[in-house]
């Protein structure tokens, strides 16, 4: 990220989680303005889904609602921090 920006435990961002298998939840309860979107088919299948996550205390909340989903966890990333600023070592696009 920018050196500059500081990701605060009390401010909102942009998250993106993958996981595997096709998920069908109701992400409204964590995530403000969720996308989600598949990739793959039959066992390589994978969900990704991306939204604002209020602070850092929601995306612990988040990360026990997926593990309470009992599906693995390939990866969570910050896509945007809340002054705008793009992490490009990550941010690459579609997955």
């Amino acid at each position: 990220m920018n050196e500059n920006s500081i990701l605060h435990i009390d401010q909102p961002a942009h998250y993106r989680l993958q996981m595997q298998g096709r998920i069908t939840a109701d992400w409204a309860d964590w995530l403000k303005t969720p996308s989600v979107t598949f990739a793959g088919e039959g066992p390589a299948a994978t969900t990704i889904v991306t939204g604002l996550v209020t602070d850092q205390a929601a995306l612990f909340g988040l990360l026990s609602f997926v593990r309470d989903l009992a599906v693995p966890l390939i990866a969570l990333e910050l896509v945007q921090s809340l002054d705008g600023s793009i992490d490009n070592d990550v941010w690459k696009g579609d997955l």
